[in-house]
């Protein structure tokens, strides 16, 4: 079950790096790519944006090269607001960095609102050993289950 969930394509260079909102490693891992020239921008999404701001400027980033989508507060909204700031400055390409058991949903909302851009997905660093013992954490076993019930929702509401 955790396999399918996660999604974790090798970088390549990129218009843009998108981070979803919902925790530091996010940032962080955001912040990693872009230091490693796989974008000139960093586009950070969600109501927690602004605090993520405040992480990515600690880390090293540019004000000028930090655009942010405040507007959206679940990740159907992330791909609807943030594809309006991809389109309106041009970007062709872009990497969308998101928690592990989180890639899988992310890929396919964004792969609807996103055609014709080049989408590459990657996930924050995780132990690998967690996906064969993932229910032996509650907190591991919540994201799982939680994960799968947010794909059905997708499924049966968003589309």
């Amino acid at each position: 079950m955790w396999n399918f969930l996660v999604v974790n394509e090798e970088p390549k260079p990129a218009d843009v790096i998108i981070v979803l909102s919902g925790g530091y490693d996010r940032v962080e891992h955001g912040v990693r790519l872009y230091q490693q020239d796989y974008a000139d921008k960093i586009l950070l999404t969600g109501g927690g944006s602004h605090k993520m701001k405040e992480q990515a400027l600690d880390l090293g980033i540019k004000e000028d090269n930090i655009l942010l989508e405040d507007k959206s507060g679940t990740t159907f909204e992330n791909a609807k607001y943030s594809v309006e700031i991809v389109r309106a400055q041009g970007f062709q390409s872009a990497i969308i960095v998101t928690s592990p058991t989180h890639t899988r949903r992310s890929s396919i909302i964004f792969a609807e609102f996103f055609e014709g851009v080049d989408l590459t997905v990657c996930s924050v660093p995780y132990d690998l050993s967690i996906a064969d013992q993932w229910w032996k954490d509650r907190s591991t076993t919540r994201d799982v289950v939680s994960e799968y019930l947010k794909l059905l929702w997708h499924y049966l509401f968003e589309r």
